[in-house]
């Protein structure tokens, strides 16, 4: 009997921790995982359907990212948000999308340029309406700009402070300033058509 053989992938292999790193961070960020709640190893097993190894792996990566904070032998929970730290992350990534505007819209194709357009308006009427996923979707464009810029350790640094910035912005709209906003999405609209 002939062996069967498997379709083609359509994508690069992706190893497991990478697969269980995604599920955990999209239930911190959507606060599936609350801040301050523990990390239970056995439950996280349980619940992806994996061993323990990827689910640590994974662990290890989001306190690496500030999403989760390890106390050996004492704890590992979901980080607590943290004013101070929103702050300065921000700032920080701030810079970052600076140079993001800067050196990924020299390197845009037609087709990222096309979409990146089409999501700035959609950003845009989100803010205007000041609906709270417009700032993390406002940020996750300007990423989108730093992986144009093609410079891997410059988008290595800025991936895990978007996802921590995201993680620690306020979740009351009266915190934001809309209108500072919205001018820096027309700001990158503008380098972007350009």
């Amino acid at each position: 009997m002939p062996i069967p053989t498997a379709p083609p992938e359509t994508g690069p292999r992706r190893l497991l921790r990478d697969i269980v790193f995604e599920k955990m961070l999209a239930a911190i960020v959507d606060g599936t995982l609350e801040p301050g709640e523990r990390l239970n190893d056995e439950e996280l097993v349980k619940w992806l359907g994996v061993s323990r190894t990827p689910v640590r792996e994974a662990i290890a990566q989001l306190h690496t990212y500030g999403l989760v904070e390890i106390e050996a032998n004492r704890y590992t929970r979901v980080s607590a948000r943290d004013d101070v730290v929103y702050a300065e992350a921000a700032q920080f990534l701030a810079g970052l999308h600076t140079l993001a505007r800067e050196w990924g819209t020299h390197n845009l194709d037609a087709t990222t340029q096309k979409n990146l357009a089409k999501s700035l308006k959609t950003v845009t009427k989100q803010l205007k309406a000041h609906d709270l996923e417009g700032p993390g979707a406002l940020l996750d464009i300007q990423g989108e700009l730093a992986r144009a810029s093609g410079n891997a350790l410059f988008v290595g640094t800025e991936e895990p402070l978007r996802i921590r910035v995201n993680f620690l912005r306020p979740r009351d709209a009266d915190a934001y300033d809309w209108d500072a906003l919205v001018a820096v999405a027309d700001e990158l609209a503008a380098a972007i058509n350009d």
